[in-house]
């Protein structure tokens, strides 16, 4: 009895103190109620400890409960992509235009130092410079030529190689990179494409040499050939062995279906006719 009287006493103490309690709980809230989302990582910092505030320990997705006057430093460690557009010299000392993407993620097992040494703006205090680093090194390695054709292909690799060994000691893991754009100075581009059409009617010309050198061999072998041909067949020709060879094509020609008349004669010799079966129809 003595409490409920007490409470009816301080009826509207009690409810002051209540409505106070649940606003600050409500204001705390979202410093009481940790989430850490799929794809997140989180440290958590403790200010009441000297040595060691912030933790070892990594937290993953899920709810967690800390006090008002800590804070959890939450960092997405899912890949990223990040395109910039910048210009690089060439071993020439020409610019050329290129769009690159880097493809990165922050480490979870090395959240601590990138809490401790870099910060939240990590993308565009470390990655960005870094990668540009990478980019620039690996062009100036190469003429607008070579972009332009052959060394254009191997860009990608070369590239990533280099971003490999920027990023070796950083708390993040570099996947890949994707090159989207080289472009270079009209000017540039005209003298190129007329360097390498000037290039292409050179191989040209000296195919066609090449064609025209084959082709007259082929007719001196050719020739070559008649020419032995005739002298074996000139040197074994005999009037018997001509004789021999023109009843040899009479006969053959007289046994075609095809044939209607056939007149054969030579020098002081009758002629020879015969109709379409090949039988003798007339001589003197």
């Amino acid at each position: 009895m003595k409490l409920l009287a007490v409470l009816r006493d301080h009826k509207v103490k009690l409810v002051s103190l209540l409505f106070v309690l649940a606003f600050l709980i409500v204001y705390f809230a979202p410093s009481i109620f940790i989430y850490v989302y799929p794809g997140q990582a989180g440290l958590l910092f403790s200010a009441m400890e000297e040595e060691e505030p912030l933790s070892d320990r990594v937290y993953k997705e899920g709810l967690y409960v800390v006090a008002p006057w800590n804070k959890m430093y939450i960092y997405d460690v899912t890949k990223q992509k990040r395109t910039v557009e910048m210009d690089a010299l060439t071993n020439n000392g020409l610019f050329v235009h290129l769009r690159v993407s880097a493809i990165f993620h922050p480490r979870p097992e090395a959240l601590k130092e990138l809490v401790l040494h870099i910060g939240a703006d990590y993308v565009d205090e470390v990655i960005l410079p870094t990668f540009h680093s990478s980019v620039r090194q690996v062009i100036g390695n190469y003429t607008p030529e070579a972009l332009y054709t052959t060394a254009r292909n191997t860009l990608h690799d070369l590239i990533l190689e280099e971003a490999h060994k920027e990023f070796a000691n950083l708390p993040f893991a570099f996947e890949d990179v994707v090159v989207e754009k080289v472009a270079m100075p009209d000017s540039i581009n005209a003298a190129i494409e007329n360097k390498l059409k000037a290039q292409q009617d050179a191989l040209t010309y000296q195919y066609l040499l090449a064609k025209q050198e084959d082709e007259v061999k082929r007719q001196k072998i050719e020739a070559d050939g008649l020419k032995a041909f005739q002298e074996v067949v000139g040197s074994n020709l005999t009037p018997q062995l001509l004789k021999w060879l023109e009843i040899r094509a009479l006969h053959d020609l007289s046994q075609s279906p095809n044939s209607k008349v056939v007149v054969v004669g030579s020098g002081e010799k009758l002629p020879l006719v015969l109709d379409a079966v090949g039988t003798p129809a007339g001589g003197r």
